[in-house]
């Protein structure tokens, strides 16, 4: 009988789900490019990291793995209209920038015995899903690594900043390099892939060809824009020779450096006019490679609004008429990709990090599911390698599987249907909640406060939070409706309660507590711990010191330039934010916004004013405090003193220990997550969650 309802009920959820289809007409309709369809306008767009793509060949040469034919095949199965490979490097004399890989297009018996069935296997899976595979070349350029005995090479003589030598191409150059694609994408088309994605943007080669920053050049390769597309155009013009009229043909392209002298937006639909006569697809990007200051828009960060650089595309897709326009950066839902389609601004919406976060994001929205999507936290972690976590493989916050391509099969001592209970509902115990309910295990989630999120209830106050609000939100909805999962909320939990409810496992997901530092206090003063503030900034008065200018620290300061007038940051290291090397740049964007009034709808940083709000002090330890004035003493020996209304400690969390010992032994399992077991960020939250889930 009770099958019987559960069946009625599912058959009337079903009726009441409203598609995707539906709800997302223009990101569901098809397309025709070429003779072939796509069947919606979701491109997973390129990117390198990844877990062991690539595996030495021949010579120094790179080739792909199976797991890489694996990996972009998730995002077909996802639901991608269109699957991009990271960039490859076309040139057998360079390795492609910091990947130090150098593609193998030239071994013959590489190609033919490894290569070409790796490929196939990759296009074969993509093909299955219904979806396009897109195989991206690039040519680093300057920022190439050179093989020995080659010198870099770019539109014109220069030293980089670290003495490496840059040549100034000549047309034998041109010629050769325009070679190296055409071979290279013949390869591609050999390997069954249905589009060659020209990377002509972010300062690569082609890139710098385009810019006038880098391309000062006097003769026909430099100077106006006609010029200046002339050598991306010959590389274009030798590929679609390379593969005849049926293939398609991408390219990337930067439709603005968002820096000074850059590449304007007239500019910008003047080149693409030029490069459509050849390209099918015209992907607009923004930005500069290996340019902080630009960066921020060639990969959106928190501090960005999501989708800042779309109106380049707007601009492209209004003048020109013969290549379909894509537009890039931060567009993580379907109501943003919906909204760009409807009013016009491009014809394909690209996604490269919400694939990473949830490689079945267009599945899920086609599905009318979009409410399970794991959301992106654009930290840019994925394109880095993890000194969190060293795995040698670049890592996501918030999927932690990506470092699991391949899983071992369950142990023949793994029993379903086990009793756990999770103490915490914070995300850590969130995560672990959910992971442990899809292997079938009963769980109950224990809170001790009235409501789930834990101390990410802070990202209510904050508003370049947003995408982590959207994180805790999803987890909240994940517990919230998996009838596996029994929520006690209000509940606090110790050994004789554990004893009682006789659970197989207990995860313990507690956090920690905040941690004051030990300094000399004299007084009455105001003194506020870093976790405790939201909510209350109106409280804290017109001057603030921070203690503390790590990455909480300095996320603060910039939070609360909307209220303090003058905010002191007080580090005791040689530099700020020393634990933020793991996401270099969302690290400098933050030391930028606390330094300058950025607005998050800013297109560029062109004339953003400096601001003098924020003071930092280096090399400085806070060494008392007398009511309303701080006293530091400097590395040097010196000691400075300033006055504030505010003290804030961001000086981290601590866990109990001794009140964690009291579970030892409560159950036959018993693992300790998330900052309880080391303080740190929402990847140790999500990755310790993960791995406990597996463990059980």
């Amino acid at each position: 009988m009770r099958v019987t309802v559960l069946m009625y009920e599912m058959e009337v959820f079903m009726k009441k789900r409203i598609t995707g289809q539906e709800k997302y007409p223009h990101l569901f309709s098809k397309l025709e490019i070429k003779g072939r369809i796509l069947k919606n306008r979701i491109v997973a767009a390129p990117h390198s990291g990844g877990p062991n793509l690539y595996a030495p060949g021949e010579n120094g040469f790179s080739v792909f793995t199976e797991t890489a034919a694996k990996h972009y095949a998730k995002s077909a199965r996802g639901g991608a209209a269109i699957v991009n490979t990271g960039h490859l490097g076309v040139d057998p004399r360079y390795y492609l920038g910091s990947n130090k890989e150098r593609f193998d297009f030239f071994n013959k018996t590489m190609i033919n015995n490894h290569q070409l069935p790796v490929m196939h296997m990759m296009t074969d899976m993509i093909h299955s899903y219904g979806s396009l595979a897109a195989i991206e070349l690039n040519h680093g350029g300057q920022w190439c690594t050179p093989v020995e005995g080659n010198t870099l090479l770019g539109p014109v003589d220069k030293v980089l900043d670290e003495g490496k030598v840059v040549k100034g191409m000549t047309k034998e150059d041109m010629e050769e390099v325009a070679d190296y694609f055409a071979e290279a994408a013949k390869i591609g088309k050999r390997g069954g892939f249905d589009i060659i994605n020209v990377h002509a943007g972010h300062n690569w080669l082609l890139g710098a060809f385009f810019s006038p920053i880098e391309n000062t050049r006097g003769d026909e390769y430099g100077g106006n824009v006609q010029n200046r597309a002339r050598f991306p155009k010959m590389v274009l013009d030798r590929i679609r020779e390379a593969v005849g009229d049926d293939m398609i043909i991408a390219v990337r392209f930067s439709g603005c450096e968002t820096i000074e002298n850059g590449i304007t937006l007239d500019e910008t639909v003047e080149t693409i006019k030029i490069l459509e006569e050849t390209a099918d697809i015209v992907q607009c990007s923004a930005g500069m490679i290996h340019d902080t200051q630009t960066e921020g828009f060639t990969f959106p960060l928190q501090y960005m609004n999501h989708g800042i650089n779309t109106y380049l595309a707007k601009e492209v897709k209004k003048n020109c008429h013969k290549a379909v326009i894509e537009t890039i950066g931060g567009i993580n839902t379907p109501e943003l990709a919906e909204e760009l389609l409807a009013n016009g601004t491009a014809d394909l919406i690209g996604m490269s990090r919400s694939f990473i976060a949830d490689p079945d994001w267009a599945e899920k929205v086609r599905a009318g599911r979009e409410e399970e999507i794991r959301p992106c936290l654009r930290c840019l972690r994925c394109l880095n390698y993890s000194a969190d976590i060293p795995t040698g493989t670049s890592m996501c916050t918030v999927n932690p599987r990506r470092v699991f391509p391949s899983m071992l099969p369950p142990s023949y001592l793994s029993e379903p249907n086990k009793k756990v209970i999770v103490i915490g509902g914070g995300p850590a115990g969130m995560k672990a909640a959910i992971e442990l309910a899809r292997k079938e295990h009963a769980v109950t989630l224990c809170e001790k406060e009235d409501k789930l999120g834990g101390r990410l209830s802070f990202t209510d106050f904050v508003d370049f939070k947003e995408d982590l609000m959207r994180y805790r939100d999803y987890l909240i909805r994940m517990v919230e409706k998996d009838n596996r999962i029994d929520i006690r909320l209000n509940t606090a939990v110790d050994r004789k309660w554990i004893e009682q409810e006789a659970p197989d496992a207990v995860i313990v997901a507690i956090g920690a507590k905040p941690w004051m530092p030990p300094v000399k206090m004299q007084g009455n003063p105001v003194i506020w711990h870093a976790t405790d503030v939201f909510g209350h900034e109106k409280e804290l008065g017109k001057h603030v010191a921070i203690i503390g200018g790590g990455q909480v620290g300095c996320e603060l300061a910039v939070h609360l330039k909307g209220w303090a007038e003058k905010i002191a940051v007080v580090e005791m290291s040689e530099e700020l934010m020393p634990d933020g090397h793991d996401t270099p740049e969302e690290r400098d964007w933050t030391i930028f916004c606390m330094g300058h009034d950025f607005n998050r709808s800013d297109r560029d940083t062109v004339g953003t004013p400096g601001s003098q709000r924020v003071k930092v002090y280096l090399n400085s330890k806070c060494t008392e405090i007398n009511d309303r004035k701080i006293l530091m003493e400097k590395r040097d020996g010196s000691k400075e003193e300033i006055q504030v209304d505010t003290i804030i400690m961001a000086t981290g969390l601590k866990p109990d220990k001794e009140f964690n010992k009291t579970f030892d032994g409560s159950a036959y399992d018993v693992i300790y997550i998330g900052d309880c077991l080391q303080p740190g960020n929402i990847l140790g939250t999500s990755s310790s969650a993960y791995r406990a889930a597996i463990r059980i």
